[in-house]
């Protein structure tokens, strides 16, 4: 009878601890489908389901050219709470994981279980370095994508399928031909206004693109209702999405229809909510960011009936090509294409300010369409080598390296060497002219120059030693630094060389002038 009595409480007692032992299940609500896998799958299906992901992977590590790649030490310090090595990759449990997962601020639901795990592995294992560049480029193209999201009422978590489909690179290309951030085909592309012909492919626009992938997507959400469901038809379209909830009889929830769905399909889904995950925890898996020192928040120009190539216009405006290509890459053909519609071209704040200045000058003399000028994509090809900093080498020229010493800038450089600013710019695709102490330059230079150049600095640092320059005429002249101003800017308005300056003014520091500071030039 005493038993019979305490019976309930025992029940009770039992009941909690079974919950406590399960809690990190119990508070997910996805935690029935968690580690669900089909019974015939097998590694084989894991690898072509992994196929169109991992093919854009290598398609970023291909053309990734973004200037100046840097990871920062402050970042690495920052996020690296758990003190990990550097050559460390931590592993978690699927509790951990499963609990991160469901404490993700998003409105889709976000399950987790072994076909999300696999994509995990993906991003935070085997293609970790892959990761580091997209964290870094996330700054430059997720403010683009959450501002389209925002302003068609979107879950602003949808900006990380461009992640899957082209690992945030504007030029990629898939194998059927899906192009650009989003990955349209030609034909939907047209459907969407992408425009695609001989000088543009609006696919690669990351503004347009954006725009067309928005509509793509909430168009579909508003036929199926679920957002998953509207991705998983983003990548195999609406027609296949119909047939597998026709043929999982009525179903409308990802995982019951998966099955019947695309091979490329079952894993473009769980391969978008990893990288939600990933992205979110990269510090935990010791990946930080690769910074890339270039941003799409640019000044535009609304060009029409002006037909002018980047080159043409970097050369003018002493702008780097590079960059001007970086922050246009629909342009196919390195050119403005000639309308009577405007055309929007993003450019640097310098070319802005030169087109502001010679608009006249420049519509006077690009302003007629140049048909003759026109060259096929090999003739473009070959004629954009000419400006690329990995293959334009002078006749007569020998390489050199040169290591970037405290209070070197690029001017001085150039003089030191017979060559142009613009020219070591485009070698090392310097952005702005930037350089940093203990930075490798590449220099193709006239031997009989470097020799001369060397033997001259000799021999000026043989006088330096000894005693500096008297003084022109026994007077002292100062200037005064404006703004915009560097040390070989001003040794070459006074027609002083860079080292008689630099011993006129001991203890300057070249890099870091100050507006109003005074130097002795005499």
């Amino acid at each position: 009878m005493d038993i019979i009595k305490y019976l309930p409480i025992l029940v009770i007692c039992f009941l909690n601890v079974t919950f406590a032992q399960n809690l990190d299940f119990q508070d997910n609500p996805a935690s029935e489908t968690t580690f669900l896998q089909d019974k015939d799958f097998s590694l084989a299906d894991a690898e072509l389901e992994e196929k169109a992901v991992k093919e854009a992977l290598r398609e970023l590590e291909k053309t990734y050219r973004f200037p100046n790649p840097t990871s920062t030490k402050y970042d690495t310090l920052l996020h690296n709470t758990n003190n990990y090595r550097s050559d460390e990759i931590p592993t978690f449990s699927p509790e951990v994981i499963n609990r991160r997962m469901y404490s993700l601020p998003t409105i889709i639901p976000m399950e987790y279980n072994s076909y999300v795990a696999r994509y995990i592995d993906v991003y935070a294992k085997s293609k970790r370095g892959l990761t580091s560049k997209m964290l870094g480029l996330r700054r430059v193209y997720f403010p683009i994508f959450e501002e389209v999201l925002d302003r068609e009422g979107m879950p602003l978590e949808i900006k990380y399928l461009s992640v899957v489909e082209s690992a945030l690179n504007p030029h990629a290309r898939s194998r059927v031909g899906a192009t650009g951030l989003w990955q349209f085909m030609l034909s939907t592309g047209r459907l969407y206004k992408l425009d695609v012909n001989s000088f543009v492919d609006e696919r690669k626009d990351p503004y347009k693109s954006t725009e067309a992938a928005a509509k793509y997507l909430k168009r579909s959400y508003e036929e199926f209702g679920d957002w998953l469901l509207a991705i998983a038809s983003y990548n195999c379209g609406p027609g296949n999405v119909r047939k597998a909830i026709h043929r999982s009889g009525g179903k409308k929830n990802f995982w019951e229809i998966r099955k019947y769905l695309p091979r490329e399909t079952r894993g473009y889904v769980p391969a978008f909510i990893a990288v939600n995950y990933v992205f979110k925890y990269a510090s935990e898996y010791n990946i930080y960011p690769v910074y890339t020192d270039f941003k799409m928040s640019q000044d535009t120009l609304h060009i029409r009936k002006l037909d002018i190539t980047m080159q043409e216009l970097a050369r003018m405006s002493k702008a780097n090509v590079e960059e001007l290509r970086y922050l246009n890459p629909e342009l196919k053909l390195n050119r403005v294409p000639y309308s009577h519609r405007n055309y929007v071209l993003r450019v640097t704040p310098e070319v802005a300010d030169y087109y502001a200045k010679k608009r006249r000058l420049i519509h006077d003399k690009y302003g007629k369409k140049r048909n003759q000028a026109y060259k096929s994509p090999a003739e473009t090809a070959a004629l954009n080598k000419t400006y690329s900093s990995y293959s334009y080498r002078p006749k007569g020229t020998k390489l050199y390296y040169y290591r970037v010493r405290s209070g070197d800038v690029v001017g001085s450089i150039a003089e030191k060497y017979g060559v142009t600013k613009r020219q070591i710019a485009d070698w090392n695709n310097l952005y702005r002219y930037r350089i940093k102490v203990g930075q490798r330059l590449k220099i193709y230079a006239k031997p009989s120059r470097v020799s001369s150049s060397t033997s001259s600095a000799s021999s000026t640092k043989s006088k330096s030693a000894s005693t500096p320059p008297p003084p022109s005429n026994g007077k002292m002249k100062f200037h005064r630094v404006q703004e915009g101003e560097n040390l070989w800017a001003i040794s070459k308005k006074y027609g002083v060389n860079l080292s008689t300056l630099q011993s006129l003014n001991p203890g300057i520091n070249a890099r870091n002038l100050k507006i109003g500071q005074t130097i002795r030039v005499r």
